[in-house]
């Protein structure tokens, strides 16, 4: 999962915990602080603001205000869950600043973090009732490379985590071993299978759709299916950057759905 962003990040912050207790608290701001401020990959963004939402400091709210500025959704939405984890009131006045993000996927974080707080109670007691794992993509976009599919499970990644209440399984996971977790952390376990249409130019209008399908895990036995699309009018023909923020809207938004469903039937 995010292996090449992941990588280097984990190795820094694992090479911290050698440090004294409060020079390790320090460091481990300033650097999820310039990981969150100057990541050139999202994905190492937010999961900087990931990790600042779980080390309990009142410092990190300031450092987690600044991500819900970040350009990248998925970023801000890791932003504010990371608000609601810290449950400090501190945090108020941004998230209300930023309560009418123009993604609908942001702003229902933003206001889950907001009632957390506003309520009192602390996001971090939420403990993980389901066990995702996220298969391979179909990427019918016929673009070379893994671009595609790297895109789409960090997209699924990202969505649940800053949704909460999820467990990812590791890539490439045996069934037994999958098993083993399921019982003894007493979770339900789902397998997301995900296509990525050819994006669609219509008279100045690009419209990009998925298709996620929604499995037993490790049965892997069909429960549903979402297919959310998303259309941006003005757009310019073959511009693969639009394409990924549209592509990156819609597998957030069948993340959603799942994680909606799965909630349902727990």
């Amino acid at each position: 999962m995010l292996k090449a962003a992941r990588a280097p990040f984990v190795a820094v912050l694992a090479a911290m915990l050698a440090a004294s207790p409060s020079a390790r608290a320090d460091e481990r701001l300033e650097f999820l602080a310039d990981q969150l401020r100057n990541g050139a990959d999202f994905r190492v963004r937010t999961q900087a603001a990931l990790a600042l939402g779980a080390t309990d400091d009142a410092g990190a709210v300031p450092l987690l205000c600044e991500g819900l500025d970040d350009s990248n959704d998925t970023v801000r939405s890791a932003s504010a869950a990371g608000l609601g984890k810290l449950a400090r009131r501190e945090g108020l006045d941004c998230l209300r600043h930023h309560a009418n993000d123009d993604s609908a996927s942001v702003k229902s974080v933003v206001e889950r973090a907001l009632k957390t707080i506003e309520g009192g109670g602390s996001a971090a007691e939420v403990a993980p009732s389901a066990y995702v794992a996220i298969g391979p993509t179909t990427d019918k976009t016929g673009r070379a490379g893994d671009g595609v599919s790297k895109l789409v499970r960090s997209a699924v990644e990202g969505k649940l985590g800053a949704l909460g209440g999820f467990a990812l399984a590791p890539e490439g996971e045996a069934a037994a071993a999958a098993r083993r977790v399921l019982a003894k952390r007493k979770l339900k376990g789902f397998f997301l299978q995900t296509s990525v249409e050819a994006p669609v130019f219509d008279g100045g209008t690009l419209k990009v759709q998925v298709r996620m399908t929604m499995w037993t895990y490790p049965g892997k036995a069909l429960q549903g299916e979402f297919s959310p699309s998303v259309a941006m009018p003005g757009a310019t023909q073959g511009d693969p950057p639009t394409e990924d923020r549209l592509i990156r809207m819609a597998v957030e938004r069948a993340a959603e759905n799942f994680a909606q469903t799965a909630r349902a039937n727990n």
